[in-house]
């Protein structure tokens, strides 16, 4: 009777240690051990996850989350300042102190789950436990991408729901006594409450962008902060120019304003002449003309609501209130706006019925546009 085999497939002696060789379709894969119990079962757990495609090379897997997300920062050469910002605020906040010193691949979408739980029951703001998800998983996504993950663990997380804000709007004659109240700046505040422009954008118009004869202006830049707060001149928020028409009323302060500057010069400054900044014109000016008037739980971003709201109200459709508005689509700006539209329903189908039992000519009552049948 022949002697029984003391070896494994694929694990072999070399000196005092153990080999492991895993094969695959071709693939192979070797690690040294100091027992043959370890070798082996190197073995089969690497086989398996080569042959589920799981697979991951030590080499590039071997990172904390920490470091993955410093590179993947560092890669985000497309983003806007602002955005940058906000990345590196809800890594520091909530995901450096959560995941910072984990392994990419030991990261679960159960821990996950539970790092949501604690934030929500530890009185994290729910918009704040959103965004900072929406990073989480776009950096393991890119993870997976690099081949250092086989899954993203931040898929399939149910977020806690957050509240919608009221969003304040103005009325037409709240919005002149509001600027009226703003003196020198009046004309920034009916820009910016008949337009929508963005506080960066406005800060970032030039005399040249103000088209009199057209009557509108052209928005191509914004002004942001860095993450050392430093003021930069850049793309919009949308990385998109646009065109925006203005009121004639709005533009014959705007030609008056223009009319002994020079191109290049800022539309808008600072009253000692310096570069526009967002918390001194709040603080000097429009939070003092909001509280003369009795007019509370108003902020700048308010303006850009009333656009929206005066622009839907005159019937304008979504596709212009998003173009105006620089949406990157329409569907954003249903997202944001869509309840203010009303259920048109009711009159589309009452003019239908209209059509099939009203008088009018035959012509009339049979003219139906043809729909192509479906393949």
């Amino acid at each position: 009777m022949p002697r029984k085999s003391n070896t494994t497939s694929g694990v072999s002696k070399r000196g005092e240690k153990w080999q492991a060789r895993a094969f695959h379709q071709g693939l192979e894969k070797s690690k040294t051990f100091s027992t043959k119990d370890e070798a082996i079962r190197w073995k089969r757990e690497t086989e398996r996850s080569l042959e589920r495609g799981e697979w991951i090379d030590p080499s590039v897997s071997n990172i904390t989350f920490e470091d993955w997300s410093d590179k993947w920062l560092a890669a985000k050469s497309n983003i806007a300042p602002a955005t940058k910002r906000g990345y590196l605020a809800r890594l520091n906040s909530h995901l450096i102190p959560a995941f910072g010193k984990k392994k990419l691949t030991t990261i679960t979408n159960n821990e996950i789950g539970q790092w949501i739980s604690k934030s929500v029951e530890n009185g994290s703001g729910i918009t704040a436990i959103r965004q900072s998800y929406g990073v989480l998983r776009q950096i393991m996504n890119a993870a997976l991408l690099d081949g250092r993950i086989y899954r993203n663990p931040a898929q399939g997380i149910s977020l806690p729901r957050a509240k919608a804000k009221e969003k304040k709007v103005f009325t037409i004659s709240q919005l002149r006594e509001l600027a009226k109240q703003c003196g020198q700046y009046e004309s920034l505040v009916l820009l910016a409450g008949t337009t929508g422009l963005r506080w960066g954008e406005i800060a970032a118009l030039q005399c040249k962008d103000i088209s009199i004869l057209n009557r509108n202006v052209k928005i191509s830049k914004a002004i942001s902060l860095d993450e050392n707060g430093k003021k930069i001149l850049g793309s919009t928020k949308t990385h998109q120019e646009r065109v925006i028409p203005v009121p004639k009323e709005v533009i014959s302060q705007l030609d008056a304003q223009i009319a002994s500057r020079s191109p290049e010069r800022f539309l808008y400054e600072m009253p000692n002449g310096g570069q526009l900044d967002y918390h001194n014109f709040m603080n000097r000016e429009f939070r003092p003309a909001l509280a003369a008037l009795g007019y509370k739980g108003y902020s700048f971003h308010s303006l850009r609501h009333t656009t929206a709201s005066l622009l839907i109200s005159q019937g304008a459709p979504v596709t212009t209130v998003s173009g105006i508005l620089g949406h990157a689509s329409t569907q954003m700006t249903l997202d944001v706006y869509g309840h203010l539209y009303e259920d048109d329903s009711a009159k589309y189908v009452d003019r239908l019925g209209d059509s099939l039992f009203a008088s009018g000519t035959d012509k009339e009552r049979t003219k139906v546009l043809q729909v192509k049948a479906q393949s």
